[in-house]
């Protein structure tokens, strides 16, 4: 009789262990809820990221010397929150992107061929001197820039001049007037793409 007890009791342990300790095997997602960071809250607004710090660069920034004359043919600017971008556009007689040196300078400034004073809206100024460098093409005898001197540009962003300071003895000279001095970086790109990229930031 006591075996028989003490054999029931087991059997009543084991069942109820057996019952009580299955694991929960999951095979996919158990909620179709979106997730709190991906969904905002009733009446939330969402803003754009601040634009990213940068520092004014040591100044002068120089490229590759080149011996491969650069042709100017445009001078545009292309802006965003963030940025200015002043973009030069080049025919070349090889492939090298353009030979630069870029600097924070300071006014006055005059026509590096005849010296005659040429005025730069801004605070802040970067020269752009592009060497070898030219506005015309002495092979064919035809200009390749027959754009202003003085570009336009909106004056809602940080650039508030592009203009041309000298094209004199294979040396281009433009100057970027800012509205204060700012970080900026350069970018210059060969074949099949000649251009000069001053991105203000």
């Amino acid at each position: 009789m006591r075996i028989s007890v003490i054999l029931g009791c087991c059997a009543a342990l084991l069942l109820g262990a057996c019952g009580g300790s299955k694991p929960v095997v999951t095979t996919g997602p158990t909620s179709t809820t979106p997730s709190a960071s991906s969904t905002a809250p009733a009446g939330s607004t969402t803003t754009a990221a601040a634009c990213p710090p940068g520092a004014v660069p040591v100044t002068p920034v120089t490229g590759p010397t080149t011996t491969n004359a650069s042709l100017l043919t445009n001078v545009h600017e292309v802006v965003d929150a963030c940025h200015d971008e002043v973009i030069f556009d080049f025919t070349a007689t090889g492939t090298d992107p353009p030979g630069f040196s870029l600097t924070y300078g300071t006014p006055p400034f005059a026509d590096s061929g005849s010296g005659a004073p040429v005025a730069v809206a801004g605070t802040a100024f970067v020269v752009v001197t592009v060497k070898p460098g030219y506005g015309y093409d002495f092979v064919a005898g035809t200009p390749t820039y027959t754009g202003p001197k003085s570009v336009p540009v909106p004056q809602d962003h940080h650039v508030r001049a592009i203009v041309e300071t000298g094209d004199y003895e294979g040396v281009l000279n433009w100057v970027i007037g800012l509205d204060t001095k700012r970080p900026f970086s350069v970018q210059a790109t060969g074949t099949p793409k000649h251009q000069l990229i001053v991105t203000i930031s």
